[in-house]
């Protein structure tokens, strides 16, 4: 028996509202999977490609020469679609997708039936292999599902729809897979979680010349480690990792009931978890001298939320929620150093420089709880989330939708206001070479409470 797929039927309605009897439609399956089943919360469109994107991988596909000077508009053919571009696109989508939840596949809208031939057949199975290739060379957005990929073919003349799934580690044939449209298809328990950051990362004499690129990849390996590593508390308790979150929710809808409380019943699916980091198990014989020309600070808040269907256990939760913070900081750092316009390899100027990735703020699927994300860089407001869900995910919202309390910013200018003080080495380690190392008023606690994962390079000459 094949895979068992699970969507709302508003996703039905959406496969018909895109269907043309000339072009074809490519777009994302995006959703949560488990061993046998998935559950789709939602299928976004790719935006069509600019010629040069077309261009430039028929060059690298083929000798065949192409001209081609006006935008593309339509696609007349499952070969007409750059796999590149979907990939891409693919990358930006799972930024935007909680914990637990990937991109699935991708479905296609078309005025016949894609899989009739094989070489439409083969196109599409090398989408999904140069979706996964992208998802690798990005480990820390935890993109690649674990399970087989989707493929769903909707047919535009006859409504009718065909879904395979398809492994491609082993590279093997395509499967049938049952697609069901419903009502409801799970209930989604929700899980709220923070994480505080505040650790500095010392950069070793002969290491100043890397680019902050560079600086801030080893950041994120050294984090991840940590994360991983964690515990995860959820209401309060340590539980057994095959426990379900279905009793967790009933446990806790039995006991607001004893309490008589007022509260929703959508509070019942709302369950607190709590993250603790490892202390470090480094013996004194581990500690050593290191001459250092300057250090990176990671500082402020993370705030998560993630959904994860009524089956699902605690040790799923404790991933999803794991994943969740990494794929949020990876993807607010990958974000900050592509909109730097051009990165020094030299050390600052100045003592302090700060670093403001973007933060996180959170939109509600249309008539779905599940929230994705979008990130707004300092400056930007909730109509930059509005262009990005509309052209990434094909979603039409009002500004109002947009929750934008889930991380506050504070006033950069508190950062500049620290006094430098000259410090002995501590028991943990030590700056050498009579170097000043810059710290911060004990005040500086309270006053980056929300401020999202804010970056201070210190230079100590």
């Amino acid at each position: 028996m094949g895979r068992l797929i699970y969507a709302e039927e508003g996703i039905l309605n959406y496969l018909i509202s895109l269907s043309d009897l000339d072009t074809y439609t490519v777009g994302l399956i995006l959703g949560q999977s488990t061993d046998k089943q998935d559950y789709v919360v939602h299928l976004a469109r790719t935006p069509p490609p600019a010629p040069k994107d077309v261009i430039e991988e028929t060059l690298i596909g083929s000798t065949t020469n192409v001209q081609q000077e006006s935008p593309i508009r339509s696609i007349k053919s499952v070969k007409d679609v750059p796999s590149s571009w979907v990939a891409d696109h693919a990358i930006h989508v799972t930024r935007m997708l909680p914990g637990g939840m990937w991109v699935l596949g991708i479905f296609v809208v078309a005025p016949n039936d894609c899989f009739s031939d094989n070489d439409s057949t083969q196109r599409l199975k090398f989408i999904i292999s140069s979706l996964h290739k992208n998802f690798q060379s990005n480990s820390y957005l935890y993109g690649h599902n674990p399970r087989e990929s989707l493929i769903l073919a909707f047919n535009s003349s006859t409504h009718r729809f065909v879904c395979k799934s398809f492994d491609v580690k082993s590279n093997s044939s395509l499967k049938s897979a049952d697609w069901k449209f419903e009502a409801k298809i799970t209930k989604w328990y929700q899980l709220e979680t923070r994480l505080d950051f505040d650790q500095t990362f010392p950069i070793a004499d002969g290491q100043e010349s890397e680019t902050l690129k560079q600086q801030l990849q080893k950041i994120l390996k050294d984090v991840a480690g940590v994360v991983n590593s964690s515990l995860v508390i959820i209401e309060g308790d340590r539980r057994l990792p095959d426990e379900l979150i279905q009793i967790i929710g009933n446990q806790k809808k039995k006991e607001r009931k004893e309490s008589k409380s007022n509260e929703s019943d959508a509070s019942d699916k709302s369950l607190q978890a709590a993250i603790y980091v490892p202390c470090s198990k480094k013996s004194d014989r581990e500690i050593r001298e290191v001459n250092c020309a300057a250090s990176i600070r990671l500082v402020g808040q993370i705030g998560s939320q993630t959904f994860v269907h009524q089956k699902s256990t605690v040790a799923e939760a404790t991933d999803a929620i794991k994943q969740d913070i990494m794929r949020s900081l990876a993807s607010r750092l990958e974000m900050h150093w592509d909109s730097l316009l051009e990165e020094d390899n030299e050390l600052p100027e100045d003592n302090v420089t700060l670093h403001e990735p973007p933060r996180r703020v959170l939109v509600a699927l249309p008539q779905s709880r599940i929230t994705l994300s979008d990130y707004l860089f300092p400056g930007e407001g909730p109509q930059e989330a509005l262009l990005s869900l509309q052209e990434l995910l094909d979603l039409q919202v009002q500004e109002s939708s947009v929750q934008k309390e889930l991380e506050l910013q504070i006033d950069p200018s508190e950062f500049y206001c620290q006094n430098e003080m000259k410090t002995e080495p501590t028991e943990h380690g030590k700056f050498v070479n009579n170097k000043q190392f810059m710290v911060y008023a004990s005040g500086l606690a309270a006053t980056t409470l929300f401020l999202i994962a804010a970056i201070i390079i210190h230079c100590l000459y």
